[in-house]
């Protein structure tokens, strides 16, 4: 199936956090065995990660082998998780495209408080 199609999955004892007085949640997201990247980005909300607050960010701090060398940013109009490239020797960043199949991030999502 084309688009994102990921399983998420909380890490650590109860899947939430504190950091000062802002909740968290760590968490991986394992994309599906025909996952392909849609233009855009992955689009994320709060209740998925068991959160009751809107985001304020999501960080990737963890990344599988096929992964690597990909660049993730929190897009905060779309609300969206967006990763690009550089594929070329002018280090302009290229929004993803193709197969991500089996592709696992870690992430921490931050909320607002």
């Amino acid at each position: 199936m084309a688009g994102f199609n990921p399983v998420y999955a909380g890490l650590g004892d109860n899947k939430l956090d504190v950091y000062g007085a802002t909740d968290v949640a760590i968490w991986t997201i394992t994309m599906g065995a025909s996952d392909t990247y849609t233009a855009g980005g992955l689009a994320l909300v709060a209740a998925t990660f068991g959160l009751s607050r809107p985001i304020a960010g999501v960080e990737v701090i963890g990344v599988s082998t096929a992964a690597l060398g990909v660049t993730w940013m929190w897009n905060v109009t779309t609300q969206k998780l967006t990763g690009y490239w550089s594929g070329t020797a002018s280090a302009v960043f290229n929004e993803l495209s193709g197969s991500i199949a089996n592709w696992v991030l870690t992430v921490r999502v931050t909320t607002l408080r």
